[in-house]
């Protein structure tokens, strides 16, 4: 677990609460899932900040101490102010080590430079999607998928059943059938 923030258990609820608590520095949240009742929580509005901008803070596991208790949890939702950027509430949904979570995990396209497609061709990597959804049990998260472009070719068409799954992880969308196999990214004619 790469990134730990700590909480603080509120009672004050409502938009009101919610406003004093922004205009207090801090960020209201609400923890839910799991056999457990869901449970307001405050944090810092610097340490929130400071926890955004980690890579892997929206797609990853994030361990949250509330009054001394450690919970593992994945970032459900993430509301902005719409001129600022400052996160004004989160949603964080309470993770078992037992039960298998959905959650999107970034996509990373290697050794497409050194590709025929792109080195010799004159071609160049287009993305198409970022993301990817996958399905696993907590421990078996990966922080990235790869998808290795190494032998593109001109006009070649990457796919999701072209990224690298590790063990114990799915593809949400290939588990609905080949018909979902989406492109997430191609090798295609440089515009120059």
């Amino acid at each position: 677990m790469s990134l730990s923030i700590n909480a603080v258990a509120r009672t004050q609820e409502g938009k009101g609460a919610s406003r004093r608590l922004r205009n207090a520095g801090l960020v209201p949240a609400v923890i839910y899932g799991g056999d457990v009742a869901p449970q307001s929580v405050t944090f810092k509005d610097n340490e929130m900040h400071k926890a955004v901008a980690t890579p892997g803070f929206l797609t990853g596991l994030v361990e949250v101490v509330v009054d001394g208790k450690a919970e593992q949890v994945l970032v459900k939702a993430l509301q902005r102010h719409p001129a600022t950027g400052a996160v004004m509430h989160m949603d964080l949904q309470r993770v078992q080590a037992d039960k298998a979570i959905t959650t999107r995990v970034p996509l990373s396209f290697i050794n497409a430079a050194q590709s025929e497609g792109v080195s010799k061709q004159g071609g160049r990597l287009t993305i198409e999607s970022k993301l990817a959804e996958v399905r696993c049990l907590p421990a078996n998260l990966p922080e990235v998928l790869i998808v290795d472009a190494a032998n593109g070719q001109l006009d070649q068409i990457f796919h999701l059943s072209d990224v690298t799954l590790p063990e114990g992880v799915e593809l949400v969308s290939l588990l609905k059938g080949e018909d979902h196999d989406q492109p997430i990214g191609r090798i295609g004619k440089s515009k120059r």
